[in-house]
């Protein structure tokens, strides 16, 4: 008898051995630093992410330093900002953009006139 299972996304049915649903988007885990992380965790995100060794991410990013004259460290500090540092999460980016939205948003004395009208 043969096992099989349905796909949660788009109820496929799925044999028991089959690591995820031909129909549905692999790897659609959203992105975060996660384990494996030496200073930020960007290169390690980057290498699970495209299916290469972090070795190897992290020697492009030297070189990138190198040949873009500090573009590189740009690029691997906006890749930290905005994304999260474990699944579920909020990134270093959300964290400093929700206090603003915070601060911005706190209630002002409702007798002040908020504008003026001039005619």
């Amino acid at each position: 008898m043969d096992v099989t299972t349905r796909c949660g996304a788009c109820s496929t049915e799925l044999s028991r051995e089959a690591a995820g649903c031909p129909h549905c988007r692999p790897g659609a885990s959203p992105l975060h630093r996660g384990e494996g992380r030496s200073v930020l965790g960007v290169c390690s995100l980057l290498a699970r992410g495209m299916g290469v060794s972090v070795t190897w991410v992290r020697l492009a990013f030297v070189v990138l330093l190198f040949a873009s004259s500090g573009m590189g460290l740009l690029l691997y500090l906006l890749v930290w900002a905005f994304t999260p540092a474990r699944a579920g999460a909020k990134a270093p980016l959300q964290g400093l953009l929700d206090w603003v939205s915070r601060v911005a948003n706190t209630p002002v004395d409702d007798d002040a006139p908020r504008w003026e009208r001039r005619v």
